[in-house]
């Protein structure tokens, strides 16, 4: 017996669209290593205070301080929110922010045995 269910056709755009993350990271990568591989000029960079020098191509000189300038971005804007954290002071978590609000809203415990039966005294129940 076959199953019931009909096997979908392959989609190459349905295809695409599950791999978008892995073409994507293909695309950039290809791009990056044809900008190397344009960029092959050799260089030498000569570091502050004697650290020392470093031999290699144009391609991957302008790479590498591309990822040093993100992660010195990345260590500035984590000491700023930290900095601007510290300035706000302590703040309730989010729980405790949101239980005063909600208890002040919420009937007291014991409505439902004081409430009356029914609508009796509601305006639309008296045929007004």
């Amino acid at each position: 017996m076959s199953s019931p269910y009909r096997r979908r056709k392959p989609s190459l755009i349905r295809n695409l669209w599950l791999y978008r993350h892995l073409i994507a990271s293909a695309f950039v990568l290809g791009v990056l290593l044809w900008f190397v591989v344009i960029n092959s000029a050799s260089v030498q960079v000569a570091f502050p205070f004697g650290l020392g020098t470093l031999t290699s191509s144009t391609g991957v000189i302008i790479l590498l301080s591309a990822v040093a300038g993100s992660l010195l971005t990345m260590l500035a804007m984590g000491v700023f929110f930290a900095l601007r954290r510290l300035k706000a002071g302590p703040s309730p978590s989010d729980d405790e922010k949101g239980a005063g609000v909600l208890d002040d809203d919420l009937p007291p415990t014991d409505y439902a045995a004081k409430a009356p039966e029914g609508l009796d005294d509601a305006p639309w129940a008296r045929g007004v």
